[in-house]
């Protein structure tokens, strides 16, 4: 859960390629533009009337992405310096004090805008990483026909990237992790083996 807070810029890794995700988030986001190259630009507002605009600027990174989350708050600073100005005013012109009760609205609207903050991220951030399950299963879905179509020795496989990790790291250890993690994601020991191997430009 993110706290309340005023972020303006910070940059998110995603396990997906930008294609993939520039389609899946064109779906979530209220609005799209092309940026440079290869590169994606979406927008949306912060909730209702908050005055908070977020940009999001998809970045290819090979299989994966980088989201660079950009926040804008020039809507929420006009309106706060409109309802400073507008009570100030009242004030002197009525010669009161009472109108300047009005400018608790202030910290209100600045709460409420990073409360809507606080929620969109958290929100999106589960959106986020129902994104990278459903490209993983697919990605899992489409390596398992491609590996049945073109079957491997995996003891093969596993001895000489036993070799490589051996030479290069001293043990299997970090080997063992990559294909405990891989295994996590739902592929078996076998599995993990051949797309290890395959990162490794072992065939």
């Amino acid at each position: 859960m993110y706290s309340l807070r005023f972020p303006s810029r910070f940059q998110k890794f995603i396990r997906a390629p930008a294609g993939w995700l520039s389609e899946a988030l064109s779906h979530v986001l209220s609005e799209t533009y092309k940026g440079a190259g290869e590169e994606r630009l979406f927008k949306a507002g912060i909730g209702k009337w908050t005055g908070v605009t977020l940009m999001l600027r998809l970045i290819p990174e090979g299989d994966a992405s980088s989201l660079e989350f950009i926040f804008i708050y020039r809507g929420l600073i006009l309106a706060i310096f409109a309802s400073l100005i507008t009570f100030i005013v009242l004030g002197i012109l009525y010669s009161s004090i009472i109108p300047l009760i009005g400018l608790a609205v202030i910290p209100i609207m600045t709460y409420r805008a990073g409360f809507e903050i606080s929620s969109f991220l958290s929100n999106f951030n589960n959106i986020l990483l129902g994104l990278e399950i459903e490209y993983s299963r697919k990605k899992i879905i489409e390596d398992r026909v491609r590996w049945q179509l073109n079957p491997k020795d995996i003891s093969d496989l596993y001895r000489r990237l036993c070799g490589k990790y051996v030479k290069v790291w001293g043990s299997t250890y970090a080997l063992e992790y990559k294909i405990s993690e891989y295994q996590k994601r739902g592929l078996t020991r076998d599995e993990a083996i051949r797309k290890i191997s395959e990162e490794e430009g072992i065939f």
